[in-house]
């Protein structure tokens, strides 16, 4: 079944939810499926209806909740606030590093469910943040000419301040906000 289809249904939106909590604490190899059934309050054969396996459901948690990341960055506004709606949309949405997601692609043994995987991650996430440095570089507000680059340092320093917020004492908009003015000005005394 399509993650469409399947979101009709209250099991199935049940375990993407758990399944996405599990597989952030856990990892992909640390999460079992009884774990999850058990979580859940379902069976294995439900869980099997809605999702094959457990490799299945781990491609289909991800495209789940990646789906709609490009929308905070193609939204009208500033190169400053665009960035800051997409850190905070990660802050709020990961409650640990997406880095570790991504290592769990080792795990996944099926080519097109590491293509489905990768589809997600660059259209929902790499794809549109490349594209908006891009016009940052073409608009003169970005310095450099590599806006993949400026992609990746911006979601590494993301991603080191995911689950920061509350031990720092701030929101997580505050948070996107500080960490985007840094890597839109510096951290240079002026």
């Amino acid at each position: 079944m399509k993650t469409e289809a399947i979101l009709d249904h209250e099991n199935a939106g049940r375990i993407l939810e758990e399944g996405w909590n599990l597989f952030q604490q856990k990892g992909y190899r640390g999460v079992s499926v009884d774990e999850l059934c058990r979580s859940c309050g379902i069976t294995k054969p439900t869980l099997y209806y809605y999702f094959q396996d457990k490799e299945n459901l781990f491609v289909q948690v991800l495209q789940y909740r990646l789906e709609g990341f490009h929308k905070t960055v193609e939204q009208p506004g500033t190169l400053a606030e665009r960035l800051e709606w997409f850190a905070t949309s990660i802050f709020e949405n990961f409650r640990s590093e997406y880095n570790t997601l991504l290592r769990d692609r080792e795990h996944i043994k099926r080519p097109e469910n590491l293509e489905r995987i990768r589809d997600a991650f660059h259209c929902e996430m790499f794809g549109p943040l490349i594209a908006l440095m891009q016009s940052g570089i073409d608009g003169g507000e970005l310095a450099g000419d590599n806006a993949e680059m400026l992609a990746l340092i911006f979601l590494g320093v993301v991603n080191n301040l995911i689950g920061k917020a509350a031990e720092m004492g701030v929101e997580n908009s505050a948070l996107a906000r500080q960490a985007t003015g840094y890597f839109l000005n510096g951290v240079r005394k002026s």
